[in-house]
């Protein structure tokens, strides 16, 4: 039988993990592990995690990794974990609702037997009771759909992503040298081919962004991870994405070609699409002169 296991990946947020903690041991269904996995932080992180190895109230796993980032914390847990859980991911900025596990337990019972779901999608809302969306468009029932299905119809928005195991041991986030970042939606577009993600309108979580977070550290971040950047500009100027996607990664591809020192030749080559490359080339060329400052 599937687990659930809630997943944590966090770097110097002690402060910020007593009330993902809190919100855990006051779930209604306390059927889940709790797995922690401290991509190098210098906080006390650790020693407040160990803190917690006499409480009873949850199973907790707490592992400790070497800084390299989300991404990389999240493939390490990945690759630890087996086949049958179902692996929900948490940041250290969040928080669950009391009903949450119950709710995905509920999803998990339901559609554990259909191999076409790969993932399920929770929404999170803002501590005012706002839910998280970037269109007026809002999901009422449950949908099967890709990533890029969601996205063209209900716009790109923050949620609780739950993977299943068997999934994960598919599908991993790219890892590059000297790089800790890539976009965190680029498993579940890579999947796209083989599974879906089951939708769902339900509300499991306080989404609270920090200063410093992945959520608000904008270009600077992305200029900084080049290599991951073009990753997934690829993934995002297929024909999946709607053509107003496609013409703006196809553009911004080409600073990050610059830092990466990818010639004309090297990205089209490695295109998916190459034409709108080709297309793209004048005005990514231009995209690259306004943002010379950070390159």
């Amino acid at each position: 039988m599937e687990t659930i296991i809630v997943v944590t990946p966090t770097y110097n947020r002690k402060k910020l993990l007593p009330r993902l903690y809190k919100s855990l041991i006051n779930q209604t269904n306390k059927e889940f592990k709790w797995i922690v996995i401290d991509d190098g932080s210098t906080d006390g992180t650790d020693k407040y995690m160990m803190s917690l190895n006499k409480q009873k109230e949850i199973k907790i796993e707490y592992y400790r990794k070497e800084n390299g980032g989300k991404a990389s914390a999240l493939n390490y847990v990945f690759d630890i974990v087996d086949e049958e859980s179902l692996l929900t991911i948490i940041d250290s900025d969040d928080y669950l609702l009391p009903d949450s596990i119950d709710i995905i337990s509920k999803y998990l019972k339901k559609y554990r037997t259909n191999e076409e779901v790969g993932a399920f999608f929770f929404h999170y809302q803002f501590e005012d009771g706002l839910v998280l969306r970037n269109t007026n468009k809002q999901l009422t029932n449950d949908e099967l759909l890709t990533r890029y299905e969601y996205d063209n119809k209900y716009g790109k928005h923050d949620g609780c992503i739950a993977y299943f195991g068997r999934v994960i041991k598919e599908y991993q986030y790219p890892s590059y040298e000297n790089e800790n970042y890539v976009g965190p939606t680029v498993i579940q577009m890579e999947m796209a081919d083989q599974y879906k993600i089951l939708f769902s309108p339900e509300v499991v979580g306080v989404a609270e962004y920090q200063d410093g977070g992945l959520s608000k550290s904008g270009r600077k971040l992305r200029l900084n991870n080049p290599k991951g950047m073009i990753h997934y500009g690829r993934l995002l100027i297929t024909n999946k994405s709607p053509l107003k996607t496609r013409l703006k990664y196809s553009v911004s591809i080409w600073p990050y070609a610059k830092l990466d020192n990818k010639t004309f030749v090297d990205l089209f080559r490695e295109s998916n699409n190459p034409f709108l490359l080709l297309l793209s080339y004048i005005p990514g060329k231009f995209l690259t002169y306004l943002w010379k400052r950070n390159i």
